[in-house]
């Protein structure tokens, strides 16, 4: 499973390592209060930085204008 995440700076893309973990969304926070843990669920596959202010701002205002971006295909 890949877990799509949008930054301030850009998109990351994660794989999720440990699928049951997911499930205990009431104490899903805990598995991600230090990096360690982090590193135990998720693992970073690709981050992709915005351009500039106008692109970050252009998907987040029209989001259907990244939709065709390759990055997100």
């Amino acid at each position: 499973m890949l877990v799509l995440f949008e930054t301030s700076v850009g998109y990351a893309i994660f794989k999720v390592l440990n699928e049951k973990k997911l499930q205990e969304v009431d104490s899903l926070w805990k598995e991600f209060e230090t990096p360690e843990k982090a590193n135990k669920i998720v693992k970073l596959k690709h981050f992709e930085k915005f351009q500039d202010t106008a692109e970050a701002l252009a998907g987040l205002v029209f989001p259907h204008v990244m939709r065709g971006e390759k990055w997100l295909n």
